[in-house]
């Protein structure tokens, strides 16, 4: 079975009904086309019989022993020399009488009194034969029709029947196919409804679904409500996490600054180094952990008016610089992307741009990705993969954490993408995440 038929269920019905509808068009034909020949041939017979029972009242034997027919058959063809229709009566010894339509042609008589079919002679007739006894004279009494009149009369019937169910054939595959249709639409429909919960335009399926599908619309129902529920309560354990940790770390920042105060530096600045790499590492799962929960919730977010929010935030937070931030995005471009987590990467690699850019910085995007690009020194590539390791720092002299490029790296791997540094055309570096749609 090809693969385009295991994966379309429309397809294997409809092949299944254009199937089904032709054989049993073809049986059916065969059934009809065989019924017509029976009643056809008795019609025949039925014809030929009422002739034989004319001919018979019409027959008188002379005084040689020769059977005479008067007036003659009311049928003109028996008159006409290769019409079909023949008769002959035999009274031995060469005493025959026979049909004008026989010409010079004979018959030969049939042992029984059946009809029989087969070569008479050196015609090919349908023909019975009976003896009988005329002014006690011994006959044998012969009536026939040629083969291709009945061949003939079946073969146009067949013509008109194949054509005839030809075209019922394609009518009932058509209705097959608009029934099929008709009968998916409810598959259609639980589509579009996945696709509107993808765009998070509704919160569950609709149950108003025909019974067949209902148990699966529960069960997806179900499901959501389910990772609903796991989603929340993860944020709210990584909320309670960080609270859990911060006092204590907010305890220990303050016993260094007193330790600092009591003259001992050094263990001061061990300490708060302590800290801060330990305030890096939370910050950095924490933010793993609420991404790993918006995973799988299936929402596309619209990034241009999320963008516009976050660049005017950037021109603020940066004003100082007069860095122009340039925006060319396809219009209504939406990403598999949890509003919030796309918030946070595009808050991450653009503030990471104004802070290394010279005065100019770029954010372009197509149909699954985005890049963000700047005009500032770039980072060499024997150190971009450092770049992207938690807690690295190429510039100490840089305000930040060292977090932003490793956190935005696995938000965007949460989501089945990737994220990518390299050259930018500006002169700077380039910064693209992609996701796979």
């Amino acid at each position: 079975m090809s693969l385009s038929l295991r994966r379309s269920l429309r397809l294997r019905l409809i092949i299944g009904s254009a199937v089904g509808v032709l054989l049993s068009t073809l049986l059916a034909a065969l059934f009809i086309g065989n019924l017509y020949r029976i009643h056809t041939t008795d019609r025949f017979e039925a014809e030929l019989d009422h002739h034989l029972a004319e001919l018979i009242s019409m027959t008188s034997v002379d005084a040689s022993g020769t059977p005479q027919v008067s007036p003659g058959l009311s049928d003109p063809q028996f008159n006409a020399e290769g019409s079909g229709l023949y008769w002959q009566m035999d009274a031995g010894g060469g005493r025959v009488a026979r049909s004008l339509s026989l010409g010079a042609h004979k018959i030969q008589a049939s042992p029984g009194s059946g009809w029989e079919t087969g070569q008479s002679g050196d015609l090919s007739l349908h023909q019975r034969s009976i003896r009988m006894t005329i002014d006690d004279h011994e006959l044998i009494v012969t009536i026939g029709s040629d083969n291709g009149l009945l061949e003939e009369q079946v073969a146009l019937f067949w013509h008109d029947l194949a054509v005839s169910m030809s075209l019922v054939s394609l009518l009932l595959i058509a209705g097959a196919i608009i029934l099929v249709r008709f009968g998916l639409a409810p598959v259609r429909r639980l589509g579009e409804e996945v696709d509107r919960l993808r765009h998070a335009e509704i919160k569950k399926l609709d149950p108003e679904v025909p019974a067949e599908f209902a148990s699966i619309v529960e069960r997806l129902n179900s499901l959501l409500d389910s990772q609903t529920q796991l989603i929340t309560r993860a944020r709210t354990q990584a909320g309670n996490l960080a609270h859990n940790l911060r006092t204590p770390l907010a305890l220990i920042t303050d016993e260094a600054e007193q330790l600092r105060r009591a003259g001992q530096p050094e263990r001061a600045d061990f300490l708060l180094e302590r800290c801060t790499l330990m305030q890096r590492q939370i910050d950095y799962h924490l933010t793993r952990a609420a991404a790993a929960g918006t995973r799988g919730a299936g929402t596309l977010t619209e990034v241009a008016p999320l963008l516009a929010q976050i660049v005017d935030a950037m021109k603020r937070l940066h004003a100082e610089r007069s860095i122009v931030i340039e925006v060319d995005l396809p219009p209504a471009l939406r990403l598999p992307c949890d509003p919030g987590d796309m918030a946070e990467i595009l808050s991450n690699l653009i503030d990471n741009a104004c802070k290394w850019a010279r005065q100019r910085i770029l954010i372009r995007g197509g149909v699954d990705y985005i890049e963000v690009h700047d005009d500032g020194d770039g980072i060499p590539s024997a150190q971009r993969e450092a770049a992207m390791t938690v807690g690295t720092r190429l510039d100490p002299s840089k305000p930040g954490t060292g977090l932003g490029l490793a956190a935005t790296a696995d938000l965007v791997r949460n989501y089945g993408g990737e994220l990518l540094l390299g050259d930018s055309n500006l002169g700077g570096l380039s910064v693209q995440f992609r996701f796979i749609l």
